[in-house]
């Protein structure tokens, strides 16, 4: 239940309530809301009086509850507000716009070769001028632009502008203040976070995490990193990189005879490298789509990576169970649905090789059901949920490109 507070000087936190609400179980008339808030009936009158006068509430149907005049339905103006997702990576950018509502209104997809920061700045802002355009929407309704990178990540000491995306996948990107310059282009907010983490939130807001409260995400792209939710809420940690998992170093895992060069685990487990082992060894690669070919007509490239893989994956997936205890650990990315579905497969075997007897509980392994597009999502989702979700530490210390946002509504309101 989102509770409210009838207190005069949390105004701010009530109306994320009731938006929060309407959107949730909306339509829904006035009397509800007020019943799963907690809230007046004269305090909801308000909120959702000064909501309709800035566009985001509409009203809908009329609903007769039991005697008396009829009640009016009440509904989130999907189309009042947009925001864009961006994950950028060395390999790839996947760019989407996304309503109030959480529908997907464009989509951009392109494949990238090692960008430099000057091309990754210029493709990004292009990107996001596209949709806009070929949504052809004002500027004005656009909230801000979420950006994924891969991590871990470094900010400012204001935790304000991030500066490093890390060099070891996009080589020359360390110190670039990729969010000062993005703002700058494109006169909007800009919010950014690593894409693991951002895949997380993408799976907890439009997947099969929406009812989970608490679980961990292992992200598979040019590395490997994670992202851990709990109750409900993105853990980021002293640093905002909470789940890194591949930089754990490989010594630490049993048998290191397949780890070659590497000398942390994201090193095994990236994408774009596996591609360039493949197409040395005979195998040619263009896209995913290909290497799940490959993968589907056994190649044994393939099958010993992901053997290998589930090996060095063990130890630290039971790291995770004993030291988090998560309802369910997820499997996501870039990585192929059949690969995942066999990694999961052997990673399930092996695990509960190790576990002690007394151990009778342990989380759900599934695959991620957001997709390839779930860092985008989850930045996407970023501008708007960060301006009116209704987060108790919000009242403490906003964030202050919300701030300016929500400021903006209240100046309609």
């Amino acid at each position: 239940m989102l509770v409210g507070t009838n207190l005069q000087y949390a105004n701010s936190f009530n109306n994320r309530i009731v938006l929060e609400t309407i959107r949730l179980f909306g339509p829904v008339s006035r009397v509800e809301i007020a019943r799963r808030t907690q809230l007046t009936a004269q305090t909801v009158t308000n909120i959702t009086k000064k909501l309709m006068e800035g566009g985001l509430v509409l009203e809908d149907s009329r609903y007769q509850e039991g005697r008396g005049a009829p009640s009016i339905m009440l509904k989130l103006n999907e189309n009042a507000a947009f925001s864009i997702g961006i994950d950028f990576d060395k390999d790839h950018m996947t760019a989407i716009m996304l309503n109030l509502g959480g529908k997907i209104c464009q989509r951009k997809n392109l494949d990238l070769d090692f960008p430099t920061p000057e091309q990754g700045i210029d493709l990004m802002c292009s990107a996001a001028n596209t949709l806009i355009e070929d949504e052809g929407v004002e500027k004005s309704r656009i909230w801000g632009i979420g950006v994924a990178l891969p991590g871990p990540m470094a900010t400012s000491s204001d935790s304000d502008f991030a500066n490093l995306a890390n060099p070891e996948a996009l080589p020359g990107w360390d110190n670039v203040p990729v969010v000062k310059q993005i703002e700058e282009r494109l006169q909007l907010p800009v919010f950014i976070e690593n894409n693991a983490s951002a895949a997380a939130m993408g799976e907890h807001w439009y997947g099969q995490a929406q009812h989970i409260q608490s679980f961990f995400y292992v992200y598979f792209c040019s590395g490997l990193g994670g992202g851990l939710v709990i109750n409900g809420q993105l853990y980021s940690g002293h640093t905002g990189n909470a789940g890194e998992l591949g930089f754990f170093p490989t010594p630490i895992f049993p048998d290191n005879s397949n780890m070659g060069e590497h000398d942390h685990l994201g090193g095994y487990f990236n994408i774009p490298l596996l591609i360039k082992k493949m197409e040395a060894a005979g195998y040619p690669v263009g896209s995913l789509s290909e290497l799940e070919s490959w993968f589907n007509n056994d190649n044994p490239l393939l099958i010993e990576w992901l053997d290998s893989g589930s090996q060095y994956l063990t130890p630290l997936i039971l790291a995770i169970e004993y030291l988090i205890d998560p309802e369910v650990i997820y499997f996501g990315g870039r990585l192929p649905k059949p690969m995942l579905r066999a990694l999961l497969d052997n990673l399930r075997k092996s695990v509960s090789s190790y576990r002690i007897d007394r151990k009778v509980s342990h989380p759900d392994f599934q695959i991620a059901s957001a997709g390839i597009d779930a860092a985008a999502l989850g930045v996407a989702t970023q501008p708007l949920y960060t301006s009116f979700a209704p987060l108790p530490r919000l009242l403490m210390k906003q964030h202050r490109k919300a701030a300016d946002t929500f400021s903006r509504l209240q100046g309609t309101m």
